[in-house]
């Protein structure tokens, strides 16, 4: 199970290697933006060719650029040239995400939910409350929901209910370099991660030539990737890093 890739091809590469006798995969949301590995991204996800594929908040830009053209200048020209330079196909493997539902796998059944419930004060982060998880589950009354979109590897109990997020495969946000994910054998889950190389990404992102006008935005990407902090060094990230999150 993974999500959050965000354009990091290495890391989910390392994450496909250190899974190769995987029978299947599950994918919860956001593809490509904002990352500079976009297109190679596109390649390993036709190749991991996931059995089931939430469509998330990012993935909706590629879609409708519209959705972030109000946002800083720095942004929208990264993301704009990810666009520009992305694959045709990338729009149909897009159009193919579905949306947070009900779904069956492996003998089990659980809500899957790319994790945005659209607003910053509904974070589904290790401490939430308990009225965030509940609507993860849209309803339902799943003993089992999955999600993602916070960055974040943690399990959380409410009664029955079990509500996991795998973590971030190519944007961790708790201070550590690693691709997170998770796996279930025989019903059982298990939190893990995988190390990978960051030259390649690197590379990747001294090609993006609109990022010569913003010195310091590309300099605040690569230090959010080196160290483990994708948006940054700080609250509440720094917490749950000092508290063992991945």
């Amino acid at each position: 199970m993974i999500s959050d890739i965000h354009g990091n091809a290495e890391a989910l590469r390392a994450v496909m290697q250190a899974e190769q006798d995987a029978d299947a995969s599950i994918f919860l949301g956001d593809a490509f933006l904002s990352g500079p590995q976009a297109n190679e991204t596109l390649e390993l996800l036709g190749e991991l060719n996931p059995s089931i594929a939430i469509r998330g908040n990012h993935d909706d830009e590629v879609l409708d650029p519209r959705i972030f053209r109000g946002w800083p200048a720095e942004w929208v020209a990264l993301n704009e040239w990810i666009l520009a330079d992305l694959d045709a196909s990338a729009v149909p493997c897009i159009e193919s995400l579905t949306d947070a539902g009900a779904y069956q796998f492996d003998g089990l059944s659980a809500y899957l939910h790319h994790g945005d419930l659209g607003s910053r004060d509904l974070a589904a982060v290790p401490d939430a409350e308990d009225h965030v998880f509940d609507l993860l589950g849209g309803g339902s009354d799943a003993d089992l929901v999955l999600f993602g979109h916070t960055h974040v590897q943690f399990m959380h109990k409410i009664g029955d209910r079990t509500f996991i997020n795998p973590g971030s495969v190519g944007q961790p946000r708790c201070g550590v370099l690693h691709a997170c994910y998770g796996v279930f054998e025989d019903g059982v889950y298990e939190a893990r991660q995988v190390q990978y190389d960051p030259a390649p990404w690197l590379a990747a992102l001294d090609r993006i030539d609109v990022l010569k006008d913003f010195p310091d935005f590309k300099s605040w990407l690569s230090a959010g990737l080196l160290t483990g902090y994708g948006i940054g060094k700080r609250e509440p990230w720094t917490r749950y890093a000092d508290q063992g999150y991945a």
